[in-house]
């Protein structure tokens, strides 16, 4: 597969309403800042799961030595300040691919990995580690991104361009509407807004953070997530916000017997297909409630198909990226310091026969990482095969390992209840 250099618009193109070519927009600006003032930088994590005997290092090497210098998001920064992506040095594959034997230290491996530097200037911000472990067989890559440079959904797509044997479909993409929309709907249900505590902090998570991520996670077929949804006539992310919600009120149950709604944030991608692989942000932060305190299931799902149904009514999506744009990125990366939300759950699909050095993944799964005082990140990651869990949280709160499990079983009592 031959790779072409990104010249697209900046993420997002395609709505008028971003900077051209080469340009950051206001929120890759905003997050450019948290690093500069001594911060620890916002990261996102893309893990991929491969059998034990899939490639090996100097294949894995040789195919980002080939591709990486044609996705310009692999060979810019983000400097605090400016308005323009900054080019740095050309990747080198023998710098930014590693690999470990971790054989019985999987996780423990992997969490390291995820709170190491990134490789420092004027190296770009990225790097991935493969890991194999015998005794799990298992190959694990794992990839990280400065935030500024990239999203969820833009990383998605980078890894794919950057490993995959052919071209990927990947996360679908954002098809603009045809009209404008008023902004006032995500204004109303802005991240900035302040929350009171019990409806961000789940009862128990009270311990001080200790700042080191963990990663936590549980798969299903994709099928069967499928299949949940069909059978009550909702979307894939309906019942997986459902599951969530199911999940942390058997959590709060099992911490102190006190239950509360919960709100947590969504990223809402709006990156075009034309801006699949271009550097930067394309994705926008929208609140939900989740109903943790519902009677059952049913209901659970009826108030978060409620909301999700509400949100794509109002324009918030179209509306709201067009206000963020517009904001002073100073603005921005003082309300993302000031940590008003701690939770947040993202969906991403990876869509395609993706295979890397002729090797299926087993599951993978995209998350953010340093979010300030987020307490945990729900990811769910689908390919064509499995759907995985994931939850990225502090290790100071170390209940919060229960939480996939409790997704699978929430998920299954959706499933066995009478619709």
């Amino acid at each position: 597969m031959r790779v072409r250099r990104v010249a697209e618009k900046a993420s997002g193109s395609g709505t008028g309403t971003v900077d051209g070519p080469g340009r950051m927009n206001a929120l890759d600006r905003a997050l450019a800042l948290l690093s500069a003032r001594g911060g620890t930088p916002m990261l996102v994590g893309h893990v991929l799961d491969f059998p034990a005997g899939a490639f090996t290092l100097d294949e894995v090497r040789g195919r980002v030595a080939e591709r990486a210098p044609g996705l310009d998001a692999l060979g810019v920064v983000a400097d605090a300040g400016a308005r323009s992506w900054t080019r740095v040095a050309p990747p080198e594959a023998g710098a930014h691919v590693r690999e470990e034997r971790v054989d019985g230290r999987l996780a423990e491996a992997t969490d390291a990995f995820l709170g190491a530097p990134l490789p420092a200037r004027p190296a770009p911000g990225w790097d991935l580690l493969m890991l194999t472990c015998r005794t799990e067989q298992v190959r694990r890559l794992c990839f990280r991104i400065d935030h500024a440079v990239a999203d969820g959904v833009g990383t998605a797509h980078l890894v794919a361009a950057l490993l995959a044997d052919e071209p990927v479909a990947g996360p679908y993409p954002y098809v603009p509407p045809g009209s404008g929309r008023a902004s006032r709907a995500w204004l109303r249900a802005s991240p900035f807004e302040r929350f009171p505590e019990h409806e961000t902090v789940p009862p128990g998570c009270g311990a001080v953070p200790s700042g080191a991520a963990a990663l936590a996670y549980a798969d299903v077929t994709d099928g069967e997530l499928r299949a949940v949804a069909s059978r009550w006539d909702a979307g894939v992310n309906d019942v997986y916000l459902t599951a969530v919600a199911g999940a942390l009120a058997a959590f709060q149950r099992r911490q102190t017997g006190q239950v509360h709604d919960l709100r947590v944030v969504m990223p809402m991608s709006v990156r075009t297909r034309e801006a699949r692989l271009a550097p930067g942000n394309a994705a926008l932060p929208a609140m939900l409630r989740l109903p943790c305190t519902a009677a059952g299931p049913r209901e659970r799902l009826e108030a978060v198909v409620a909301q999700t149904r509400a949100h794509k009514a109002s324009g918030l999506r179209e509306g709201g990226w067009r206000t963020l744009l517009r904001m002073p990125p100073r603005f921005l990366h003082r309300s993302t310091e000031r940590a008003r939300f701690r939770l947040a759950a993202s969906h991403i699909g990876i869509h395609g026969d993706y295979r890397v050095l002729g090797a299926s993944p087993i599951a993978t799964s995209v998350f953010g990482l340093n979010s300030p005082g987020m307490l945990g990140y729900f990811s769910l990651t689908r390919t064509a095969t499995t759907a995985r869990l994931a939850v990225v949280h502090d290790r100071s709160h170390t209940a919060a390992t229960d939480l996939p499990a409790l997704w699978v079983k929430a998920l299954t009592e959706l499933s066995e209840h009478v619709a």
